[in-house]
């Protein structure tokens, strides 16, 4: 049933929702047979201004010895904060930093969720996006915004902008949308992809649940590499009631032969 999973290259996993020190989640990952890890800026132990040059080069040599690799860093901080007056600016440098961390550990995108713009806060935001835009193209990085004006079209920037979309099918789903057809419509400004789904009960959890799942995940995937999506898909266990136990079923579900 789930052979569209071939067309995607090998799954990636959220590191911090596992609440363990890095390296043991990262050794954790390794034993589930995870070859790909989403790291967060915001995770002890992680963030940008902790870890210095010696700190990410010894990062990415633990990396290489799990056989594994970064896919990804995520920097979730309260949406709010990028359009408010008050806050906007520690929010820009907040993504400064995690851009500059990508950039290190690869060039990897990352990701974050910008606000829904409104009359009132429309300055402070397309302000905030053009901040965001510019250190993101001089570091060479790509930023996916997983907010709702994204993924629904309601803001759209030009085709080489640093900034895309990213697509997280339990808030599409919240929202009342179907993440089949919006990972459809994304086409190339898709940068980053999620694997989670939202029970009836409105808790985020790993798809295949038999209790209420409501992502059809063989049509989701295929979706993806309709739009040309060639980058790992995260199985992000936020919120899950489980996570570790959630992210060895997600990875089962994954098959070994999936593209480089």
């Amino acid at each position: 049933m789930l052979s569209a999973l071939r067309l995607m290259p090998p799954l990636a996993a959220t590191l911090a929702p596992l609440g363990m020190e890095p390296i043991d989640g990262l050794e954790a990952l390794r034993s589930m047979g995870y070859r790909a890890v989403q790291l967060s800026a915001t995770q002890p132990g992680m963030r940008p201004r902790e870890l210095d040059a010696s700190a990410r080069r010894d990062l990415l040599v633990r990396l290489r010895r799990l056989e594994m690799r970064c896919a990804g860093l995520d920097l979730w901080i309260p949406m709010e904060h990028f359009a408010s007056a008050s806050h906007a600016d520690r929010a820009v440098d907040a993504m400064r930093h995690a851009i500059g961390l990508a950039a290190d550990l690869g060039r990897v995108v990352v990701s974050t969720a910008l606000p829904a713009q409104t009359d009132s806060n429309a300055p402070v935001l397309r302000d905030v996006r053009s901040m965001i835009s510019q250190a993101a193209a001089h570091a060479g990085v790509e930023v996916a915004d997983h907010g709702s004006d994204a993924v629904s079209g309601q803001w759209s920037a030009a085709a080489d902008d640093p900034i895309g979309i990213g697509i997280d099918p339990a808030m599409l789903l919240s929202l009342g949308q179907d993440p089949v057809a919006e990972a459809s419509r994304c086409g190339p400004r898709l940068r980053a992809a999620r694997v989670v789904d939202m029970l009836q009960s409105g808790m985020r959890a790993p798809p295949g649940e038999t209790d209420g799942g409501r992502l059809r995940l063989d049509e989701y995937v295929l979706a993806l590499a309709g739009a040309g999506f060639q980058r790992s898909p995260v199985a992000d266990a936020r919120n899950w009631t489980q996570p570790r136990a959630g992210l060895e079923r997600v990875r089962a579900l994954w098959p070994e032969e999936s593209a480089p």
